[in-house]
């Protein structure tokens, strides 16, 4: 197969504020009505952008006997946000299978019903940057003043150009088999992966001049992720009037940041993971080269002293001082916001014409940033809202909000997420093909230590992970009654 792809985006903006009417009468219809417009404090803003993406792409397929697979792809794509010196790059992939089952020895092996070996390597490319990054782009900057007398505006470069930027690249190995056995009551596959993204694409701090701004976009870094995944079907029991099915996916990885720099770029930390609320408090996640990503980075909590004073570990992690004598040699990574391993269950079962799902899932093994209690459980605060954990909990506190592993909780779950409890009527009639009723509930049980919101709803992946943003509306179950009629 080979083909031919053209795509062109164009986006184009327009917003304007006004405030002060007199009335609502005109609706949007009479925005200068307002009287913000002659105070000069209306604002308008527009804009408009586009880009174009264009792939010629191919793959080839072989097949022997089914017993030998093979596939070949190739894409060459060039994308307009890139520099004029690398606007396409070339994206290979390679994959290749062996039905082990096919093979005659396998044929006097009846516990193995089907055996796959597959193995695969490929690359891929990001170009999901904003439009313009490897061009001068102009904006306007402030007034002046002619000889005579009338006020000029002026314009300037608002981008360093940089005709080497280039695609972000992301190369992956796979290796996985599939398998059935047990006169298929066993059913499965297991792969494992080592993915490695470079060229990454982020803003550096620069040199002036030769730059003509402080900053540019440009690929230096490298990250690098391994995992394993594991999907199962098993089927305790399968008679004429019963059956039960599970279906089981786990998985887990590992996430490091191999480089930030390069000889020309050097970036000792990136942080991420804005705390957020009241004081201010900067960002939770700190990583380095060599690190892993989503680590929390801080000071570590060494008790209250009599006033309810915060107390902190030194460097040596036994001499505890208070927060006037913390330094930064004194933070250091307190827990990581990835999950290590996720998981799901999913049991079906039927007995006659009644059926029954039960799908539980969670994930263990991370830490969150309860900024909940960071921000509302402090009697400081009083008399805003504080929450009732300030005088139970957290009643010895009596000092300034702090960040800290003190409000770093584990983060793991399971949650029982759906019971479908369902019957389908047997019809003796030729205008009714089916009937089924069911129930069904969603959201019923969540088991964690968690005391902030639902962890399942703060996000858990990106750079700057399990930070509760407080803004999630607080987890509710739900109950439906449902009829489904086939005519």
């Amino acid at each position: 197969m080979a083909g031919y792809s053209y795509q062109y985006g164009v986006s184009e903006n327009f917003s304007t504020t006004n405030y002060g009417f007199v009335n609502d009468l005109y609706s949007e219809n009479n925005l200068g009505a307002g009287t913000a417009l002659p105070a000069g404090k209306s604002t308008i803003s527009s804009g408009k952008s586009d880009n174009t993406l264009i792939a010629f792409f191919g793959r080839l397929n072989y097949s022997f006997k089914g017993r030998y697979m093979a596939q070949f792809i190739l894409r060459h794509e060039g994308s307009s946000r890139f520099g004029a010196n690398n606007k396409w790059g070339d994206f290979p992939a390679v994959s290749a299978g062996w039905n082990i089952t096919e093979e005659k020895f396998m044929k006097k092996i009846t516990v193995i019903n089907n055996l796959k070996l597959r193995a695969g390597w490929g690359v891929t490319g990001n170009s999901g940057i904003d439009n313009y990054q490897s061009l001068v782009t102009l904006s306007t900057g402030g007034f002046y003043i002619n000889p005579d007398g009338v006020w000029r505006q002026t314009y300037g470069p608002s981008r360093n150009p940089n005709p080497d930027l280039r695609w972000e690249r992301k190369q992956e190995i796979n290796i996985g088999i599939d398998f059935s056995l047990l006169a298929s009551r066993l059913n499965g596959s297991i792969d494992a992966y080592s993915r490695k993204t470079t060229d990454l694409l982020y803003t550096y701090n620069t040199q002036l001049p030769p730059f003509i701004q402080p900053t540019l976009f440009t690929n230096v870094g490298a990250i690098s992720n391994k995992g394993l995944e594991l999907t199962l079907n098993i089927i305790p029991v399968r008679k004429k009037d019963f059956s039960w099915n599970i279906d089981i996916t786990a998985s887990t990885q590992q996430n490091k940041m191999v480089s930030f720099s390069n000889n020309i770029y050097k970036v000792t930390y990136v942080e991420f993971g804005g705390i957020g609320g009241y004081g201010a408090l900067g960002n939770a996640i700190r990583t380095v080269e060599g690190g892993d990503l989503g680590n929390f980075y801080g000071k570590r909590f060494a008790g209250f002293d009599a006033n309810g004073k915060w107390l902190f570990y030194k460097a040596d992690g036994h001499t505890k001082v208070p927060l006037t004598q913390v330094t930064d040699a004194d933070k250091t990574v307190i827990g990581n916001g990835i999950p290590k391993y996720y998981y799901a269950v999913n049991n079906s079962f039927i007995y006659k014409n009644f059926s029954l799902h039960v799908f539980f899932r969670g994930r263990t093994d991370y830490k969150i940033l309860n900024t909940l209690a960071l921000s509302y459980g402090n009697r400081t605060y009083l008399p805003g809202n504080v929450l009732n954990s300030a005088f139970t909990k957290y009643a010895q506190l009596n000092d300034t909000y702090q960040y800290s592993d003190f409000y770093l909780e584990p983060g793991g779950f399971l949650k029982l997420d759906n019971i479908t409890l369902g019957y389908r009527f047997d019809l003796k009639t030729t205008y009714i093909r089916n009937l089924y009723i069911y129930v069904n509930g969603a959201n019923l049980a969540t088991i964690t230590k968690y005391t902030g919101n639902d962890p399942d709803f703060v996000n858990d992946t990106g750079l700057g992970p399990s930070v509760d943003s407080r803004g999630p509306y607080p987890s509710t179950r739900q109950f439906t009654a449902g009829l489904n009629i086939g005519f």
